[in-house]
């Protein structure tokens, strides 16, 4: 879906904030799914294809789906009422924290590699600290040929907790 949308092009789906006010909501979703260029995009699919494998059985597919669309309108409406100054955005590397960490802590709470889970888990919050303290981004922002919004990484990782935190609810209640 990533290449088919990339393909179609930006015009049709990234997030534009004039045009989101005149009511073209689809943006919000479709934001996360087109990327700036093609090294941007394949970033991001590496960055996809490394959570798969390293948390493919954490979750079932319907609940990756449904992770991937709500963290996606989460962030946009984050970006939208809380960074005013967001005026235009695309990538799906926010999405990609929201998946990384909903699976390191589903890792951890299986007991099969709760070291591993830890290591992740410390990676991806230095990753955000030095990100959020203004490190560690100006090589990718060359790459990609763009502004690296580390909000949406912070957001997306935000909302992985959120989510691990009710799947965890769920299951207990279910079970």
């Amino acid at each position: 879906m990533l290449c088919t949308m990339q393909i179609i092009g930006l015009d049709a789906f990234y997030f534009d904030r004039q045009l989101i006010e005149q009511q073209q909501y689809w943006r919000m979703l479709t934001a996360h799914f087109v990327h700036l260029n093609i090294k941007h995009l394949a970033l991001n699919l590496a960055g996809l294809t490394l959570v798969l494998i390293i948390f493919d059985r954490t979750c079932s597919l319907a609940a990756w789906l449904i992770l991937i669309c709500s963290s996606a309108m989460l962030q946009s409406m984050a970006f939208y009422y809380y960074l005013p100054q967001v005026t235009a955005y695309v990538g799906f590397s926010g999405v990609i924290h929201s998946l990384y960490v909903v699976g390191a802590l589903m890792l951890f709470k299986s007991r099969q590699d709760q070291s591993l889970a830890m290591i992740l888990l410390a990676l991806v919050t230095l990753k955000l600290l030095t990100e959020n303290l203004g490190q560690g981004i100006s090589m990718t922002e060359q790459m990609i040929g763009g502004h690296v919004l580390v909000e949406a990484h912070l957001y997306g990782a935000v909302i992985g907790v959120i989510f691990a935190l009710i799947k965890s609810a769920e299951e207990k209640f279910y079970s």
